[in-house]
This record gives C-alpha cells, sequence and structure tokens, in this order.
C-alpha cells in the first residue's frame, strides 16, 4: 500500500455569522470555495462562557432560524452540547462525541444553539457535503448518532479511531444515510503512536487537526492546531503519527460529484433555475 502525501496545509480563517461563536473555516472560505463533495469546514468555539445546565437552554448564542436545500450537514461534538431544533419538529440536544446529522433536501429550516461544558466551553466542527444533482430535492430528515452508537478502534500502537461514518479495521459507522457515503473517524493519537488510515486513489481525503502537531504521510509533514491537510492521489492509504506530545483530528473522505455547484449562502443547487425557484419557495412560504 502506498501513502498518499499532504498537498496543501491550509490555516482556518475567522468568520462572524453567528452570536457568541468564533467559527474557524477552511471549506468554504475565500482561500478554498469548496473540496468536491464537501462544501464547507466550519470549527465552532464557545469560549469564557457560563455552563448551561441540562434542561435550562434558553440562551440566545448560536445560529437562529435559516434555511437549507440540496446538502447534508454534520456537526460533532469535541466538548460541550448542541441543541437542533427543525422544521420537522426535531429537536435534540447532543453531548460530547455525539453527532447530528441532517439531510436538507428539498428544504427545511433548523436553529442550532451551542452551549459549553462545565469549563465553560463548547467546541464542535461541522461539515457540508454537497448532495447529487439527482437527489438535491429528496425529503429532508434528521438523526443523531449518540457516543454508544459509535465503535471505537483501539491500534497496537494505542491510537483510537471513532468511527462515525463508513468503516475502519472492521467497525462500521452508525451514520449511514449520505449520498455521498464518506468515511468520517474522530482519531486520538498519544504521544508516540500512529495510524494507517484507508484512503482509496479518487476520493477527496483530508485531515481536520483540532489538538496537537501530527506528522501525515511518509514526507512526515506536519501541521498544528488547528490546520487542515488536504491529500493528494498517489497512494490509497493516510498515515498519522504523533511526536511527544498527543494529537487530534478528523478523517474524511468521499469520491467527488464532479457536478456543477450553484451556491447562495445556505442553498446549493445544480443550475440557475433550481436556485430561482428555491429564492421563489422562500419568498412564497412554500420552501419547507
Amino acid at each position: 500500500m502506498a501513502t498518499r502525501p499532504v498537498g496543501i496545509v491550509m490555516t482556518p480563517s475567522e468568520a462572524h455569522e453567528a452570536k457568541g461563536v468564533i467559527i474557524n473555516r477552511t471549506i468554504g472560505s475565500d482561500k478554498l470555495v469548496l473540496l468536491d463533495p464537501f462544501l464547507l469546514l466550519d470549527h465552532l468555539t464557545v469560549a469564557d462562557a457560563p455552563a448551561v445546565p441540562e434542561g435550562q437552554e434558553g440562551n440566545e448564542t448560536g445560529f437562529p432560524r435559516h434555511p437549507h436545500r440540496g446538502i447534508e450537514t454534520l456537526t460533532y461534538v469535541f466538548s460541550g452540547r448542541m441543541n437542533h431544533k427543525d422544521s420537522l419538529g426535531n429537536e435534540e440536544t447532543v453531548s460530547e462525541g455525539e453527532t447530528q446529522f441532517m439531510v436538507a433536501g428539498g428544504g427545511i429550516f433548523h436553529e442550532e444553539k451551542p452551549f459549553p461544558n462545565a469549563e465553560g466551553v463548547h467546541e464542535s466542527v461541522q461539515l457540508w457535503i454537497n448532495l447529487p444533482a439527482n437527489r438535491k430535492m429528496i425529503p429532508a430528515s434528521y438523526r443523531a448518532a449518540h457516543n454508544s452508537d459509535v465503535p471505537t478502534v483501539t491500534t497496537d500502537s494505542g491510537a483510537t479511531v471513532r468511527v462515525v461514518a463508513g468503516t475502519f479495521r472492521g467497525a462500521t459507522g452508525p451514520l449511514r444515510e449520505s449520498a455521498a457515503n464518506p468515511t468520517y473517524l474522530d482519531v486520538h493519537l498519544p504521544a508516540g503512536s500512529g495510524v494507517t488510515i484507508p484512503a482509496p486513489e479518487g476520493e477527496t481525503a483530508l485531515a481536520y487537526v483540532y489538538k496537537g502537531e501530527p506528522a501525515f504521510g511518509d514526507e512526515g509533514t506536519a501541521t498544528v492546531t488547528p490546520n487542515l491537510a488536504i491529500f493528494v492521489e498517489g497512494g490509497d492509504t493516510v498515515t498519522a503519527q504523533a511526536g511527544i506530545g498527543e494529537a487530534r483530528f478528523v478523517f474524511v473522505s468521499a469520491k467527488p460529484w464532479n457536478e456543477p455547484v450553484l451556491q447562495y449562502r445556505s442553498l446549493v443547487l445544480s443550475d440557475v433555475t433550481q436556485m430561482k425557484q428555491a429564492l421563489d419557495d422562500l419568498k412564497n412560504g412554500t420552501f419547507a
């Protein structure tokens, strides 16, 4: 098996789109508009905020009600909690290590509120995945993956890998509804440990580093927190090695759709006609 090298290491840009939330954006920024089939990758942080007891969520920090069409969103919580409420009637709060997966399809409204933990910190990462043209208007849906649903694999070197979607060493993640059939892994490397992850040729593959300084590939390309490593062709695996300190990153891969993309804010369609229809639906109150 050959190892895929790192082609680009990208530092996030800060975005300001939600009250009380620091957004560090890589995919979806001016530096990297999209990375097919991925449209956006945001690292969300709420810091120096008082903890909100379970059941007393009432502040307005976060993302107020807004529409989506033509995409899927996957939100993975590192620390604290995330509350989701949508126009289908779903309302749920997930905690550290848990995931919210939403298919916007033909249209959905939702709102998201992050809540800090006892230390006053919330961290999560949100990924937008494009839907192919023939599935843009499928029915919207929502589900969560809780900690009890997510298998964890421990390697011989001591690395632990939580399998949120896709398969790793015989363990299959609970999120199987995505049209893109992605692999989504939360990887923890104790000091001195390493991991090898399948990353077939033809798939877009990336690692978002959120703790430590792992080195990727045979070249030992080092990254620091926070950074996005994008792997180029030339192999079928991705390798990562921790140095004297621990490292954590999210690994994501999927085949690109290689289709036209027309995006306006949270609406992602295939052509001007579809976009005009979406805007008309919003105006006429027939969106979702």
